[in-house]
Formats: structure tokens, sequence, C-alpha cells
């Protein structure tokens, strides 16, 4: 059954429903036609590029060593030395017998020359020498320096008669500040006495230098 519309201005006028789809359907493709007119002109009208291509990576110069021949000369074969000739073969007497050899033993000669015993002569030899003392003084005061002390070895190794030839500081100045600390320590002393003709004898003006030094 058909459904008619009454317009307004012509009461007796009506529209099949039919038409009014195929007007509406029309309406809708002149529509998306427009849309797709108005996007191609749109792409038409840019200006488009193609984008620049990226640009080649330079690659850098490869130095190749330079490649040298190795040339190893082999040292010629040295010549074997000559074989020295063999020995002469010797003969050996196997009909010897031991008991034929004559072994002569000469007996000891005994002589009346008496010999005494053999003089000996020899200086002196240091046995024990004790360290001196420093002296407060000069260890208040930072002082170093050496004394020559001159005295006599006796026969059984005794020191005797000691006295000082002199006394210096380090810098060679004279100073009696070592004096006593160097007799005391020279008195001390003991010797393997000097010998003379294998006897024991005194030996005098012997001379000694004693160092006084601080410790680092």
């Amino acid at each position: 059954m058909e459904q008619a519309y009454l317009l307004p201005s012509n009461p007796h006028f009506f529209i099949p429903s039919n038409t009014s789809a195929l007007v509406r359907s029309g309406a809708f493709a002149l529509g998306v036609t427009g849309l797709l007119l108005f996007g191609m002109t749109k792409l038409i009208a840019t200006d488009y590029r193609v984008p620049p291509d990226d640009p080649i990576p330079k690659v850098l110069d490869i130095h190749m060593p330079k490649m040298t021949t190795t040339v190893h000369q082999s040292e010629p074969a040295l010549k074997p030395q000559d074989v020295p000739p063999p020995l002469p073969r010797v003969e050996v007497n196997r009909q010897v017998e031991p008991q034929d050899l004559s072994t002569v033993i000469s007996p000891p000669v005994v002589s009346d020359e008496k010999r005494g015993p053999i003089p000996v002569t020899a200086d002196p030899l240091p046995i024990y020498k004790p360290a001196p003392q420093y002296p407060r003084r000069a260890l208040a005061r930072g002082i170093e320096g050496y004394v020559v002390v001159e005295f006599t070895i006796t026969s059984n190794g005794s020191v005797k008669n000691p006295r000082v030839v002199g006394g210096y500081d380090s810098a060679g100045m004279p100073t009696d500040v070592f004096n006593s600390a160097a007799l005391n320590a020279v008195e001390r002393f003991k010797y393997r006495p000097p010998m003379s003709e294998g006897q024991a004898v005194e030996q005098h003006g012997v001379r000694n230098r004693i160092s006084f030094k601080l410790a680092e």
C-alpha cells in the first residue's frame, strides 16, 4: 500500500515514498563526489617533491702495509772432522808374577842435629776494643768528632800510658770534649802482644783513632 504526503501549498498533490528515498541517495552521492573532487584538487595543487636520498657514507681509504719477502738463508752443513786414528794396541805380558818385582824400602835416616823452635816475629793483634761512651755535653750539642790516642802495648797485651795526641770535631776544629771518653776506652783495649824472636815484647808509640758519631 502506497503512502502519500500532503504538501501545504497544494493539498491535493502527494509524492510517493520511493521517490523521496531516491532523492536522498542522489544528494548523498553528490556530496561524496564533491568531497573526492575537493581532495583531488588539493593533491594536485600541492607541490609534491620526492624526498632527497640519503647521502652515501664516505668510506675511509684502506692502507695496506707494504709486504716484503723474507728470505731465510740456511747455513751449509759443516764438514765432519776427521776421526783421529785409533790408539796403538798395548800388549800386556801376563807371565810376570807379582812376587818377582823387587821392592826396596830404605830405613829412615836419624840425624844427631838438634833444631830449636823457629823464632817468630809478629805485630800486635787487637782482641777486645770496647766502644767509647758518648760524652753528654757533646751529645746535647750534637757534636761529632774524633780523638787520636797514643799508648804502649805491654808484653801481656794490655795498654799503658795512654795520652791524647789531638781531638777534633767533624769540621776539623780542635776540641777536648771527647778526650776523657777516648782515654777511658783505650785503657780497656786488649791485644795479642807483639812477638820478636819468639818472645812477647812491648811496643811503644801505638796510635789509634777513636771516632764519635751520632746515630742516624
